[in-house]
């Protein structure tokens, strides 16, 4: 049995895999079910794995912005609240250790929608993989997230002897080729079939 570590970055997956779901398969899974999100992340643990330990990137959503010099409370929103009931529950699952990273508003957009940005994520997670590698914690890291910004933390883990295994959904999105260089596994599972059977 190898001993694996998990890190999703929630919004990358969140976006790049549950909202393209909705949209190219017509399939639309709750992605603020807890249930459903670590059925997704366990999908792409192999049998012969088992987990160490889940790290869970996700930003603390934003009670209040100011915009045209106008405060705007957020905090009765149904965003805000889903938001902040789900990372509440999901903190709470077994082996998951919750990352969290910022929220920056950047403006409107149509409709008067709040527009932010997700900061800090990559930092916190290549800090983390370097944790693992430098002190030989696990066997291998499995990574959910399409963005190629990590991949100066997947060299690093390489080179310091883990594995690395890229999990994707490969009826939603295609994943990078930059990324497929530098990881020794590509795990493809189709959305499709993690959710074939609802429980």
């Amino acid at each position: 049995m190898q001993k694996v570590a998990v890190f999703v970055d929630w919004e990358n997956i969140r976006k790049g895999i549950f909202l393209h779901a909705t949209q190219k398969l017509h399939l639309k899974v709750d992605y603020n079910n807890v249930r459903n999100v670590m059925r997704f992340i366990y999908a792409f643990v192999d049998k012969h794995e088992y987990v160490h330990r889940i790290f869970f990137y996700v930003s603390t959503p934003i009670k209040e912005i100011t915009w045209h010099g106008r405060r705007i409370d957020l905090s009765n929103d149904d965003v805000y609240k889903t938001s902040s009931a789900f990372l509440d529950k999901i903190s709470t699952e077994d082996l998951i250790a919750v990352r969290e990273g910022k929220l920056k508003f950047r403006g409107m957009l149509p409709g008067n929608i709040p527009d932010f940005i997700q900061k800090q994520v990559d930092m916190l997670m290549g800090l983390d993989i370097a944790h693992l590698a430098y002190r030989q914690l696990v066997d291998k890291i499995i990574i959910l997230c399409a963005d190629t910004d990590m991949i100066p933390a997947l060299k690093l883990a390489r080179f310091n002897g883990l594995q690395v295994a890229v999990g994707y959904c490969d009826d939603v999105v295609e994943l990078s080729h930059d990324i497929k260089k530098h990881c020794d596994f590509v795990r493809a599972v189709k959305f499709k079939k993690i959710f074939s059977r609802r429980n």
